[in-house]
C-alpha cells in the first residue's frame, strides 16, 4: 500500500511555473517523452523550454531510470502527485509500492506518507513569465562547465592501485558498491558487479561480497505463491553471480531477515493462524509449519545454489522474523518464550536447512539488536549465543555501545561510526564469549565510510581504520565485515584492511601506497583523523542531519515545521540532529572538525601532485563540505527561528559558496554524491537549483 497522502506545506521553487522545476529536475536524466506526456504537451516543447532554462547541452543518459530512480522519486516527491510520478518513471503503482517498500525503506526515509500535490500540465509562459525565466537562465548558464564526470561513471579513469593485496589473512566482506537494495536477482547483476569491480575488490583484498536476499523471492512461498513467481530466474542469476565472482576468489553472502511478516493484503486467510504478534503480522517461530517453511525454503534454495559463500542474518531489526523482535510482543505464546530463544531459533533452523542441503558456506549470525538497546539483559545475550549451534559464526557490531564524550557531553554509540574506533567492552564481551563457545568470530566495522558522510567513497581517515583493526587484532579478531549498504568501493581503506594483519606497519603502507608523497600524506590525513574524533556523534546527528543530502537541502525564510527524515530531507529541525548536544556544544564541536580538518587539507595541498593526491585531496575537500554545510543548516534554522537576519544572511552566503565548491567537485568525480541504498544523494542538477535560491534568498534579505 503507497504512504498515505498528507497535506503538508509544499517548498517554494525558484522557476515561474511549476512544470518548469519538473523539466529542470528531470531533463536528460527521463526520456523526454515520458516528461512531456507527464506535463500534457509534445516532446518539442520540453526541448524548447529546456533549452529556454539553459539546458540545451543537456544530453539524455538512460541510467537515472535503471539505476538512480531512488534520486528521481526523491527530487519528485514534493512536486507531482502519484500518478505523474509513475508516469514519469514508467512504474505501475504496484512497483512503486514495491520500490519504496523494499529499496532500504525508502518510504521511511522519505517522511511516510506522500505530500499532496496538485497536478503538473504545461501551459505557455505569459511575458512576465518569460522574463523571469531569461533571469533564472543567465544565472543557471552561469553556472556550466565545459567538462562534467559522467554519473555513474565509476571506474573508467581511477588511479593504478600501488601494489595491490596479495591475499588477505582472513575474511574481508563487502557490500557491492553499486548493489541495489531491492529486488536484486532479478538481473545478473552484471551493470551492478562489473568485471571491473570485481577486479578492484580482488586488488584491495575483498573477498567475500555480501547482497540483499529475500526468501520469498528466492524459494517457493506456500503463504503467497505470486511472491515467489520467478524464484526460478533469481536463482539462476544468483548462480551467474557466484561464479562471476569466483573467478575474482570472492564468495558471495546473502544478507536475510527471515521469515518475513506475512503480507496481509495477499495471505490466504488460512494462514492467518500461523500469525502471532497481529499488528505486525508476524509468523510465530513457536509454530511447527513455520519452523517447516523456513527449513524448506532455505534447504531447497542452498540445493540449487552451487558456490555459495553463506547467508548471514540479523533476528532483532526492522524486518521482524519473530514475534519477540521488540519488547513486549503481543503473540499470546511468545509473551512466554524469552527473545534470545526466539532468535536463536531462527539460525539454528537456517543452519540445519544449509548442511543438509550439503552447502558448504557459512551461517553467520550477526548480533546486531541482541542488546540492551532492544532490553535484553547480559544474561539473555550469553544464553543466546549459547544456545546457538557451535558450527554457526557469529558477527558482533564492533563499536556498539561504546562510551564516547564529546564537548562534555557523554554518551553512547550504536552504530556506523569510523570517527570513533571500537570495539567496545560490551561487544569484547560478546566477542570473547563467543570464541569460547566455539564460534568463529567476525567484527563488523565501516572501513570506507559511514553514515557519518556516506555521500564519498571514502573519508581519509586511514589512521582511525588502522586503530580499529589494531584494536581489534588485539583480542584476536581477524575476520572483518567492512560496510553496511555504504562503505563498498574498492578505496585505500578497504584496501589497507585487506593488507592488515598482525605485525602491520601502517608508516610501510603509506610508503607503499603513496610513495614518496607517504611522509605529507600521513601527516595530512593524521591532522583529518583528529578532527573526525571531535564529531558531535549521535544517531540522531547521522541520520536527520542535513549533511547526508548535503548542499541540495532546499532552504527558505519562512518556517518549515516538518521533521527531518532518516538521510533525506533537514528541513528547520535542527533540535533533531543536535540531540543530545545543547546547541552551543553542537556547534563548537562542528567548528573545531572544520578547523582540525583544513589544516589537514592545507598539509595534503603540499604533496606532489598525482592521481593518487589530488584524489586523496579532492576527496577530504568533498567529506569536508558536508559537514559545513550541517553546521550553517544548523546556524541558518535556530537564526530563522530567532528572526537573526544579520547570521542568516552570512549564513545564506557561506552556504552558496560551499554548494559552489561542491559543484567543482561532483563535476570533477562521479562517485561524491552516490550511495547504493540512496543512489545519488544530489546532482549537479540539484546542487545548480541551490546556488540559484540562495543568489533569491539573498536578495529578499
Amino acid at each position: 500500500m503507497l504512504p498515505m497522502i498528507k497535506q503538508v506545506k509544499l517548498p517554494r521553487y525558484d522557476f515561474p511555473t511549476g512544470w518548469q522545476t519538473v523539466i529542470f529536475r528531470n531533463y536528460g536524466y527521463v526520456r523526454t517523452e515520458r516528461i512531456a506526456a507527464v506535463l500534457g504537451c509534445d516532446e518539442k516543447t520540453i526541448d524548447t523550454e529546456a533549452k529556454r532554462l539553459g539546458l540545451e547541452y543537456i544530453d539524455y543518459s538512460a541510467d537515472f531510470e535503471s539505476r538512480g530512480y531512488i534520486t528521481v522519486i526523491r527530487s519528485n516527491w514534493y512536486l507531482l502527485p502519484y500518478e505523474q510520478l509513475e508516469q514519469l518513471l514508467g512504474f505501475s503503482e504496484d512497483m512503486l509500492d514495491f520500490v519504496l517498500e523494499k529499496d532500504d525503506f525508502l518510504s521511511t526515509k522519505l517522511g511516510s506518507f506522500k505530500p499532496e500535490c496538485e497536478e503538473v500540465c504545461y501551459e505557455p509562459l505569459t511575458e512576465d513569465q518569460i522574463t523571469a525565466t531569461e533571469k533564472l537562465a543567465e544565472a543557471i548558464v552561469s553556472c556550466r562547465a565545459e567538462k562534467t564526470a559522467r554519473p555513474f561513471d565509476f571506474f573508467s579513469d581511477l588511479p593504478e592501485q600501488s601494489g595491490g593485496v596479495t591475499e588477505a589473512s582472513g575474511k574481508r566482506i563487502v557490500h557491492g558498491y553499486l548493489s541495489p537494495c531491492g529486488d536484486v536477482f532479478v538481473s545478473d547483476c552484471a551493470d551492478t558487479l562489473p568485471e571491473t569491480l570485481l577486479e578492484k575488490y580482488r586488488e584491495s583484498g575483498v573477498n567475500g561480497i555480501w547482497l540483499h536476499g529475500v526468501l520469498s523471492a528466492l524459494s517457493p512461498y506456500p503463504f503467497a505463491p505470486a511472491l515467489s513467481k520467478d524464484y526460478k530466474l533469481r536463482r539462476e542469476n544468483l548462480n551467474k553471480i557466484i561464479a562471476r565472482c569466483g573467478k575474482y576468489g570472492i564468495k558471495v553472502y546473502l544478507y536475510m531477515n527471515e521469515p518475513r511478516s506475512l503480507p496481509a493484503e495477499v495471505v490466504d486467510p488460512k494462514y492467518e493462524e500461523l500469525i502471532g504478534w497481529r499488528e505486525m503480522r508476524t509468523l510465530c517461530m513457536e509454530k511447527q509449519q513455520v519452523r517447516d517453511y523456513l527449513y524448506d525454503a532455505v534447504r531447497d534454495l542452498c540445493e540449487s545454489v552451487q558456490g555459495l559463500g553463506g547467508i548471514f542474518t540479523i533476528t532483532m531489526s526492522e524486518n521482524p522474523t519473530h514475534c519477540n523482535f521488540a519488547p513486549d510482543t503481543e503473540c499470546p505464546t511468545c509473551k512466554n518464550v524469552s527473545p534470545e530463544i526466539s532468535a536463536a531459533t531462527v539460525n539454528n533452523i537456517m543452519w540445519k536447512a544449509m548442511k543438509d542441503s550439503g552447502c558448504e558456506g557459512e551461517l553467520i549470525a550477526n548480533l546486531w539488536g541482541w542488546s540492551s538497546y532492544m532490553g535484553w539483559s547480559d544474561e539473555q545475550i550469553f544464553h543466546g549465543i549459547d544456545m546457538l549451534d557451535p558450527e554457526i559464526s557469529v558477527l558482533c557490531v564492533s563499536e556498539y555501545d561504546l562510551d564516547i564524550e564529546k564537548g562534555g557531553v557523554k554518551s553512547r554509540i550504536i552504530d556506523y561510526s569510523i570517527s570513533n574506533p571500537g570495539p567496545s567492552e560490551t561487544s569484547e564481551n560478546m566477542m570473547t564469549k563467543a570464541r569460547e563457545a566455539g564460534h568463529k568470530v567476525y567484527a563488523k566495522i565501516q572501513a570506507s565510510n559511514s553514515w557519518e558522510c556516506s555521500a564519498v567513497p571514502y573519508i581519509p581517515v586511514f589512521d582511525l581504520v588502522c586503530e580499529h583493526l589494531e584494536n581489534l587484532s588485539a583480542i584476536g579478531v581477524g575476520d572483518y565485515f567492512l560496510t553496511w549498504t555504504q562503505g563498498g568501493y574498492p578505496s585505500p581503506s578497504v584496501e589497507l584492511a585487506g593488507e592488515y594483519k598482525k605485525g602491520f606497519d601502517l608508516d610501510k603502507w603509506y610508503e607503499k601506497k603513496y610513495g614518496k608523497n607517504a611522509d605529507v600524506i600521513h601527516k595530512g590525513v593524521k591532522k583529518i583523523s583528529d578532527a573526525f574524533r571531535e564529531y558531535p556523534f549521535s544517531v540522531r546527528a547521522l541520520y536527520m542531519s542535513p549533511k547526508t543530502l548535503a548542499c541540495s537541502n532546499m532552504w527558505d525564510l519562512t518556517p518549515d515545521e516538518k521533521s527531518s527524515c532518516m538521510v533525506c530531507y533537514s528541513y528547520d529541525d535542527y533540535e533533531s540532529w543536535i540531540t543530545p548536544y545543547p546547541y552551543e556544544v553542537y556547534v563548537s564541536q562542528m567548528e573545531k572538525l572544520l578547523d582540525l580538518w583544513q589544516e589537514g587539507i592545507d598539509i595534503l595541498r603540499t604533496a606532489e601532485k598525482n592521481e593518487q593526491t589530488e584524489e586523496l585531496l579532492r576527496l577530504a575537500i568533498a567529506s569536508r563540505l558536508h559537514f559545513l554545510t550541517d553546521l550553517l543548516q544548523t546556524k541558518f534554522s535556530k537564526a530563522k527561528r530567532e528572526g537573526n537576519k544579520e547570521l542568516m544572511l552570512r549564513c545564506i552566503k557561506e552556504e552558496k559558496q560551499t554548494a559552489t565548491k561542491l559543484l567543482e567537485l561532483v563535476r570533477l568525480d562521479s562517485r561524491i554524491g552516490y550511495e547504493a541504498s540512496n543512489h545519488y544523494f544530489y546532482t549537479e542538477r540539484s546542487l545548480i537549483e541551490k546556488i540559484v535560491r540562495m543568489e533569491a534568498l539573498a536578495k529578499l534579505l
